[in-house]
């Protein structure tokens, strides 16, 4: 769970436990902030709810819970994901790429 509430310092960030989450095979339930929604949906690695409400929270639970199947599906995608395009080594490459454009 990754349901932090819509504060400036969160709207924008990129929490680490979402990809731990995410590389672990673990479906992700998460703030429906649209950098996150952009992620979650791109990836169908897991569900979004508003972070204010405990009752969708609960209810996003339940649903992986009695939908196991689908739950293990979101798991293998967020680590499908991890794998192609969220982790260390890409992010190295786009940083060196950025510093060799400033020459």
């Amino acid at each position: 769970m990754v349901t932090l509430l819509p504060t400036p310092s969160y709207l924008e960030s990129l929490p680490i436990k979402m990809f731990e989450y995410m590389s672990a095979g673990i479906p992700v339930i998460a703030s429906n902030f649209p950098l996150w929604r952009d992620i979650i949906t791109k990836h169908n690695c897991g569900l979004l709810v508003e972070p204010n409400d405990p009752s969708a929270i609960a209810n996003a639970c339940q649903y992986l819970i009695t939908h196991a199947d689908k739950g293990v599906q979101m798991g293998t995608n967020g680590r499908a994901a991890v794998k192609q395009y969220f982790n260390w080594e890409i992010e190295a490459t786009k940083l060196i790429d950025f510093y060799q454009s400033l020459k």
